[in-house]
């Protein structure tokens, strides 16, 4: 196997990752903060905007942001190529935000809430943001991607603490941080990009427009599925419960959020890997390598987290949140489901298969919902946790044997039994409540973790000791 692509691959990701990581760690530390002056109204409030935010964004982008990083793949060594596509896309996206625009300004008047025009504002900064952060990803410049990245969350996070902490803003001030930091942020890709080598008003391509929406509108059902699996479960639990509960489930899924935002920086170099190595003679055991690796690696993760929080959790949440604290465990195993179906799920993207994507998501759409609103009533806020879980267990059983028909991937059947038995053990002892079960549960974990991953473990202390003494010659 060629280990140019791996060494690639892990680069793109190191890089990826310093982006994301203090951010997450920094947002994650400011949970007591956020509990301590945010009321679950308030904390539900914000969760929710931003829910129907990401409901709003692909009705009104097309997803050409996604279109427009798969085409750009292709063109890297063509500036003339790259200037057509952004101008186009970019082009096409002022005309969203006049159709947003004038439709919010219609139909605003039957909206009563307060904090209406925080969310036309997000999702119109959003629009130009997520064009600008899949360009610098289609130039290949992950470094601008990562640092833009962590510009927003850092510059959001400063805000919150002004406006929350400092001038007491509650729900309005976290908002207004999101907005100014995601503008700012704008304002950092325009530059570092150059962008004004690479965009004419007046330079518009139907070719490339008719290719880039060929490949993003069947991503609309596609994320729109996404949507309703993913964040769906807050509207229904704000109306069929109460705002409240919606805040406390939020905070119950700031611990699998974080768990996802770390997948997810692999998962950005792993589309781009797979898509320029699809075709590969060795592709199938490149593939089939990488997603074993990254098994060993997600699984234990997601296993350590929950093994972890019947001592972290009592000390960075308030009481008034203690109800989160039974959904983690199950949330936990929703995203490592999650985390599977990224990972084959690259090879419809490499092979520009989104109406298969869309298909298979419209899929577990109708199933979590349908699963949400039956059981809620019996089971009350189990019922969004339990219905995340099964439809991304259904689409992580239905994908990993869909995705056959186009590479041969061979899974890792013996971690994944493993990873069943310790799974077992960690989630008994969470709910029994017993700190002495907890406490060998986790030195199990330790255990579990450490053998699953010896090999990139014994790796990066040769390469720690490499570089001591790289550091002492000199």
């Amino acid at each position: 196997m060629d280990l140019g692509r791996q060494a690639k691959l892990a680069k793109n990701t190191l890089v990826l990752t310093i982006g994301k990581i203090s951010t997450q760690c920094v947002s994650f530390f400011l949970l007591p903060l956020y509990t301590a002056l945010l009321n679950p109204m308030d904390y539900g409030v914000v969760e929710l905007l931003s829910t129907y935010a990401a409901l709003l964004l692909p009705l009104f982008n097309w997803q050409m942001e996604m279109g427009l990083f798969r085409y750009m793949l292709d063109a890297r060594s063509n500036d003339s190529k790259l200037k057509k596509l952004i101008s186009t896309i970019t082009n096409v996206n002022h005309i969203q935000v006049v159709i947003f625009l004038v439709l919010f300004f219609l139909i605003q008047f039957f909206i009563a809430s307060p904090y209406k025009y925080f969310l036309a504002i997000q999702v119109v900064v959003n629009i130009y943001l997520n064009t600008l952060l899949q360009s610098a990803r289609g130039f290949g410049k992950n470094d601008v991607y990562s640092f833009a990245s962590f510009l927003s969350a850092f510059i959001s996070i400063v805000l919150n603490i002004v406006f929350i902490a400092g001038f007491r803003m509650g729900a309005t001030g976290m908002l207004l941080g999101i907005i100014i930091s995601n503008f700012i942020t704008i304002i950092y890709l325009i530059f570092a990009l150059k962008l004004w080598n690479y965009y004419s008003f007046m330079l518009f391509s139907k070719k490339d427009l008719k290719d880039v929406l060929h490949y993003s509108l069947p991503l609309i059902p596609n994320q729109l599925s996404w949507w309703v699996v993913g964040v769906s479960d807050r509207v229904i639990v704000s109306n069929l419960l109460s705002v409240a509960m919606n805040g406390i489930y939020s905070v119950a899924n700031k611990f699998s959020t974080m768990y996802i935002s770390f997948y997810n920086i692999f998962n950005l170099a792993w589309t781009e890997s797979c898509a320029l190595h699809i075709n590969d003679e060795d592709c199938d055991t490149f593939f089939s390598d990488v997603l074993s690796t990254m098994f060993s690696l997600f699984s234990a993760i997601c296993v350590g987290i929950v093994s972890c929080m019947p001592f972290v959790f009592p000390i960075v949440i308030a009481n008034s949140y203690h109800e989160a604290y039974f959904q983690i465990p199950i949330l936990m195993m929703a995203v490592l489901c999650q985390s599977m179906v990224g990972l084959v799920s690259v090879v419809y993207t490499a092979k520009k298969l989104s109406k298969v994507l869309a298909k298979t998501s419209f899929i577990i759409a109708v199933i979590n919902i349908v699963t949400d609103l039956f059981l809620i009533k019996f089971i009350g806020l189990y019922a969004a946790s339990f219905s995340t879980l099964i439809s991304y267990g259904f689409m992580m059983i239905y994908r990993c044997i869909d995705v056959k028909k186009y590479i041969n991937v061979k899974y890792p059947v013996g971690k994944m039994i493993r990873f069943i038995i310790v799974c077992a053990i960690s989630i008994y002892s969470y709910y029994s409540n017993e700190i002495q079960l907890q406490i060998i549960a986790f030195v199990v974990t330790v255990i579990y973790a450490v053998y699953e991953n010896r090999s990139f473990v014994l790796s990066f202390f040769k390469v720690c000791i490499a570089k001591g003494k790289e550091l002492k010659l000199n």
